[in-house]
């Protein structure tokens, strides 16, 4: 079979580069130069299997509007496409990547760079083609759904209960909270979490809205980050809830059931994620007469700790929900007396304030007051339980609130 591989230039400096130092293997391929203009209806008609695309000053948003034309197109979805540059924005570059680059290279690159990168580009095409044609068969027979190629409700829990007996992991289910169900379908839903994991993790479809995930080597704290993920990607009127756990030291049935008991306490309170993590009972300490030095150091590693998680927790937070909280000024600090996260528009002002008085328990005070009230809580957390994951969804339910009371939606 035939393989075409096109250049993309207009300088013929470097199309004659390029056609010496590119040595395929194959005398059934060809490699073949195209200019700029109008390149992507010339590349559907030629239908290559590798694409060079030489970058011109200047001209960055061409190349980017060309890429996602051709990841776009059925019958390219699985070319590849190198990058040529003289000197490229490492922006750019991160950009392109998550459009479906598959590699680039400097023009001045010597003749086995461009070789071995051709090579390998060909042949991690082939294997891209021969995953795509196994995932067009296991669909015929109903073991993917056709869509979003995951795991159709009668083969989720079989597939799964395997894939946990070879290594451990995390077992997540998902499901959109009551309220939104009806605002976006199963497989709409399915399409984002799955472009918000990674290509090793196992996904497929449950019953009653259900969404089964296994993350490979994956602990709970991580499993948390993966489903804030996909819930940042979501829009701001629909959400969703999780039950998750670990599966190192349990069966996959048992932490099916575990899952699916948090998955059902999440959605009585809506857009919760909860982890099931079983810890041995542990007995408690003999008390002992204080030392005041070691006081004094426990006090500061404390300290240290704290501000260690506030720090990044509260500019990330910051950051999510700016363009989220309209017309919302977010404010936050964080230091060794105290440290505060703040929201306040027109219609209310909420404080999240953490302090450590300095014994075995941090303070958490959130203040809310709008127009005729004024409400206050409470929250005191065990140093020894201090955890970045407790603050965080302290802070989510803080924020939820906020809406709540502005009407924000």
């Amino acid at each position: 079979m035939q393989n075409i591989v096109v250049l993309i230039t207009d300088n013929e400096k470097v199309a004659l580069k390029v056609n010496k130092k590119v040595l395929l293997l194959r005398n059934t391929d060809i490699l073949q130069t195209i200019h700029h203009a109008d390149c992507f209806d010339k590349v559907r008609k030629l239908k290559p299997v590798l694409i060079f695309y030489h970058l011109k000053l200047n001209r960055e948003d061409d190349f980017l509007n060309f890429l996602q034309k051709v990841r776009q197109n059925e019958n390219l979805k699985t070319c590849s496409i190198i990058l040529i540059y003289d000197n490229l924005d490492e922006n750019l570059l991160c950009t392109a990547f998550e459009k479906g680059i598959t590699d680039f290279i400097r023009t001045t690159a010597s003749d086995t760079e461009y070789t071995i990168r051709t090579l390998w580009c060909l042949q991690k095409r082939d294997n891209v083609q021969d995953n795509k044609n196994q995932k067009d068969l296991l669909s015929q027979l109903k073991i993917l759904d056709k869509k979003n190629k995951v795991f159709t409700e009668n083969y989720t829990y079989t597939v799964l209960k395997e894939e946990s007996k070879k290594d451990w992991g995390c077992f997540a289910v998902v499901a959109p909270d009551v309220n939104s169900r009806n605002k976006m379908s199963p497989d709409t839903l399915m399409s984002i979490i799955k472009e918000n994991v990674r290509a090793c993790d196992i996904l497929g479809y449950a019953s009653d809205f259900k969404i089964y995930l296994w993350f490979r080597n994956t602990t709970n704290e991580d499993t948390r980050k993966v489903l804030r993920k996909i819930k940042t990607a979501l829009t701001n009127n629909y959400t969703i809830s999780a039950g998750y756990t670990e599966t190192k030291d349990i069966p996959f049935d048992e932490a099916e059931i575990l899952a699916n008991k948090a998955l059902s306490k999440a959605l009585l309170k809506g857009n919760t994620f909860i982890c099931v993590q079983e810890k041995p009972k542990q007995e408690k300490p003999k008390k002992t007469k204080i030392d005041i030095q070691n006081f004094k150091q426990h006090k500061a590693n404390s300290m240290k700790k704290l501000e260690t998680i506030l720090s990044p927790l509260f500019f990330q937070m910051q950051k999510t929900n700016e363009d989220k909280l309209f017309e919302t000024k977010i404010t936050q600090n964080v230091n060794q007396q105290k440290s505060c996260f703040n929201l306040k528009n027109p219609e209310c002002e909420s404080s999240f304030i953490v302090t450590y008085p300095g014994f075995t328990t941090i303070n958490i005070e959130i203040i809310q007051k709008t127009q005729d009230k004024e409400k206050r809580k409470k929250f005191y957390i065990d140093t020894n339980e201090l955890s970045e994951e407790k603050i965080e969804e302290m802070l989510e339910d803080f924020i939820q609130d906020f809406q709540t009371l502005t009407a924000i939606t």
